[in-house]
């Protein structure tokens, strides 16, 4: 379940004024990676990317290919090519175990580690769980914190 703290860090990231929410990028969207994502004990590497395949914030060394992008975004419109191909996220193989609008799972088979990768509406939140992560904590915490910046118009 997302604690407190999590959505104080979320709502300092989005400006209300005159009862309008207002998106403003933030100066630190690393603070949803560092405090939020890898702080949880669910999320081993994160990252956010913009929906245009520009990286926002990310865990040190961990990069998505701009290829990796694009095969993501267009597995939200189309899933086929992920159930069949498989999802590479960091440059690691998962296979795809869920896919739905706005949100893709992956596993890797020999080691049980996987990924979530949840659409906003200008962004994808990506996490990775690796040896001492749940998988069941990033689910649960990357799709809230999605769906929280989504209502956010994010």
């Amino acid at each position: 379940m997302i604690n407190a703290r999590i959505l104080e860090i979320a709502k300092s990231q989005v400006k209300t004024t005159n009862d309008t929410k207002e998106f403003i990028m933030p100066s630190s969207w690393n603070e949803y990676i560092t405090t939020v994502m890898a702080e949880s004990g669910y999320v081993t590497r994160g990252a956010i990317y913009g929906t245009d395949g520009r990286k926002w914030a990310s865990s040190k060394g961990f990069s998505i290919s701009t290829d990796e992008i694009r095969h993501l975004m267009h597995g939200f419109i189309d899933p086929t090519k992920m159930w069949t191909d498989g999802i590479r996220v960091g440059g690691k193989p998962f296979t795809c175990t869920r896919s739905e609008s706005g949100l893709i799972v992956g596993r890797e088979s020999s080691d049980g580690f996987g990924c979530v990768v949840y659409k906003c509406n200008k962004c994808l939140l990506i996490a990775v769980h690796e040896e001492g992560a749940h998988p069941g904590g990033c689910y649960n915490l990357i799709t809230k914190l999605g769906e929280y910046l989504k209502e956010q118009g994010v």
